[in-house]
């Protein structure tokens, strides 16, 4: 409010900022956002060293020296904690002590020794009978652990976070008791740093979209670049006859989409649902509101997950391969891409053995290449065909990937804890998130969930 209404100078330590608000400048989608909020205010950027600017002094004043630090008793008990969570080396006199109290090893020992095993009891030691052995209170298959010591051992063995395999051949070359492959499975997979850097787990089957029941009800929509030019695609896919729209874009705000989907909505009509991933354009209360007054239905696909919008990310791949080529050949990547969408409309599609443009229009149109076949179908006669021919294809696909990604159904129902996978900032960052949520409902492969509030 003080700067309102007058002229002022901003001086700044911070060079690309003199040249990103002068005239000369050409900024990304982005930036150019910066310099619309910024519109209101008459000012201008003036560059100065850091050694002068004024303001350069706070950022200074974070460092402190950590001997001044003041411990709290927080920070003390954490200490405590962690210090206590790290087991120390076992002795062979403790292993003997607690062995020699816990009353399953004392009755294995008596076993061992009088060579009789009474019927019913210690069965899990008595399938291994002939691979043990007593030294002083200690049976031997490397060290039988007492029940005391069991949890201590797995807890030594999984430093360094070992995997399930690796910490399992590190147990069996020192110790052993019933069930211990079990438990170490176990502490693997509770282990909270384990989890949240681990791989993904196998994917669900796959579950194909079914054909619509006519042209322009089901349709997918993203956004594809920026290109090197600064544009971008709007890409916009019928799921029933796979028809493409594309729309180039300078700018991607949620007002272009809105004008691009009017004009195509002008040509199809308004569809009963349109299908989206999570970009912000999508999820802002205008977009919101230009769906209900269309009376359509919007449906996100999951976070992360862009093949659940799979005719489209296919589209994106074909789309992107040919301006790759348009870039190798020289030539103008606009008129390769007008080239693709003439030959990807009129050519039979690989599903539906009917090209995009006639299942949308119902006729076929004329090309470039010559044709004696100048006789219109029947669309009652083919639509059956075509069901059953994109129900094959969808069927030999699924089967495909499954295999392939080792598909199998998950388990998880409500109230299962789950770490939701994170987009990967550096090397080093974790597969997925740090606080667990807890399943609300799952929808064949699609899952509710919310972060659990700490009490």
């Amino acid at each position: 409010m003080y700067l309102y209404g007058i002229d002022f100078e901003l001086l700044t330590d911070h060079k690309p900022l003199e040249y990103i608000y002068s005239a000369k400048s050409k900024p990304s989608a982005r930036i150019s956002r910066w310099v619309l909020r910024l519109q209101p205010y008459r000012f201008k950027v003036v560059y100065i060293k850091g050694k002068d600017n004024i303001a350069d002094p706070l950022s200074r004043l974070t460092q402190v020296n950590e001997r001044k630090v003041e411990q709290t008793d927080t920070d003390d008990f954490m200490k405590l904690i962690t210090l206590h969570s790290i087991p120390k080396a076992m002795s062979i006199k403790q292993i003997e002590t607690e062995s020699a109290s816990d009353q399953v090893l004392k009755s294995v020992r008596n076993s061992i020794r009088k060579r009789t095993w009474p019927k019913g009891e210690n069965k899990a030691y008595m399938i291994v009978k002939n691979e043990l052995s007593v030294i002083g209170k200690l049976v031997r298959r490397g060290i039988v652990m007492p029940q005391t010591l069991q949890n201590t051992t797995l807890k030594i063995a999984h430093e360094g976070h070992p995997g399930i395999m690796v910490m399992k051949r590190h147990l069996r070359t020192k110790v052993w008791w019933p069930g211990m492959d079990r438990d170490a499975e176990d502490v693997c997979k509770r282990c909270h740093a384990c989890q949240v850097v681990s791989q993904k787990s196998n994917p669900e089957p796959v579950k194909s979209t079914g054909l619509p029941k006519e042209p322009w009800q089901l349709i997918g929509a993203d956004l594809m670049g920026p290109l090197p030019s600064e544009d971008s695609l709007f890409v916009v896919v019928d799921y029933h006859s796979r028809y493409v729209e594309v729309e180039i874009m300078r700018k991607t705000t949620t007002d272009r989409i809105i004008r691009n989907l009017h004009r195509m909505f002008q040509t199809h009509g308004l569809p009963l649902q349109i299908v989206t991933d999570n970009g912000s354009q999508f999820i802002g209360g205008e977009f919101k509101d230009f769906m209900e007054q269309q009376n359509i239905e919007h449906r996100r696909v999951t976070l992360l997950l862009p093949q659940a919008n799979g005719e489209v990310e296919i589209q994106n791949r074909s789309i992107l391969k040919r301006l790759k080529i348009a870039q190798v050949e020289k030539r103008n990547w606009r008129d390769e891409l007008s080239d693709y969408l003439t030959m990807y409309r009129t050519t039979p599609h690989s599903s539906t053995g009917v090209s995009p443009l006639e299942l949308l229009f119902k006729r076929k149109i004329r090309t470039r290449l010559p044709t004696l076949d100048t006789t219109f179908y029947d669309p009652d006669d083919m639509d059956q065909e075509t069901r059953d021919r994109d129900a094959e294809k969808k069927g030999t696909a699924k089967s495909h990937a499954d295999e392939k990604y080792h598909a199998k159904e998950s388990d998880l129902g409500k109230g299962d804890k789950v770490l939701p996978k994170q987009p990967i900032e550096d090397t080093l960052s974790s597969n997925f998130e740090l606080e667990p949520y807890e399943v609300l409902s799952k929808n064949g492969n699609s899952c509710s969930a919310e972060k659990r509030r700490k009490l």
